[in-house]
């Protein structure tokens, strides 16, 4: 009911019905995590965010391993810009629920911006964040194979792993080309793993596949390195 009200754009009064229901819902079902999730869902579409955080702490009273709710109060720490406890929210919903993609991803997300500021006993300098980030956007993509956002963001790390498995690399450029639209965008990124790699051939076949004119500069630029270099 709440997703169809928010679908078409309802007005304050029915807004203001449904959430007598959830209320309702709250007092007949004190025990039930699920509903105070979904409550608290419906506070933050409704701008009500202080009520939102409240409510998803009741949930996670009731039930401390509810991935949904440790996911929302990561995203919500997100926001109050509270990292450390954002990445702990988001590490205890991938411990509950360690098959959803999407917590992986969000967990990797934070860890990779945040990673000077989230230093600790074992994770004492910012290159042992990135590796942590770089198991978990692919994990994200292990378990979504076919989510390019997903592919993207663990291929784009690799960039800045200090030590990079530029073959591993490859193979996650190569999946983002064969499940994306972007495929120009790949194309570019696989001509520059192969110059990692020492592959002049492959680097130029690749540049060679890319027709898209906003990447003519950049195709021009890795053309010319792939000589001099």
């Amino acid at each position: 009911m709440a997703a169809a009200l928010f679908a078409r754009q309802a007005g304050p009064e029915e807004m203001q019905k449904m959430q007598q229901v959830f209320a309702d819902l709250d007092a007949k079902y004190p025990r039930d995590a699920a509903i105070r999730n979904a409550h608290a869902e419906f506070l933050w579409e409704t701008g009500d965010r202080n009520r939102a955080v409240k409510t998803w702490r009741e949930a996670e009273k009731i039930d401390p391993n509810n991935g949904a709710v440790l996911d929302h109060l990561g995203g919500s720490a997100v926001a109050d810009g509270e990292i450390q406890q954002a990445a702990e929210y988001y590490a205890r919903a991938i411990h509950s629920t360690p098959d959803n993609a999407d917590y992986h991803f969000r967990y990797a997300n934070v860890v990779f911006l945040f990673r000077h500021d989230l230093h600790d006993t074992t994770h004492p300098d910012s290159d042992s964040r990135i590796a942590e980030a770089l198991h978990h956007f692919a994990e994200a993509v292990r378990l979504q194979p076919l989510n390019a956002e997903y592919a993207r963001a663990f291929a784009e790390t690799f960039y800045s792993v200090p030590q990079p498995d530029w073959h591993t690399a490859l193979q996650a450029w190569q999946h983002l080309y064969d499940i994306s639209t972007e495929k120009d965008f790949a194309l570019v990124n696989i001509a520059r793993v192969h110059m990692k790699l020492g592959n002049k051939p492959e680097a130029r076949a690749a540049l060679a596949r890319v027709q898209d004119p906003k990447f003519t500069r950049m195709k021009g630029r890795l053309s010319e390195r792939i000589e001099t270099e």
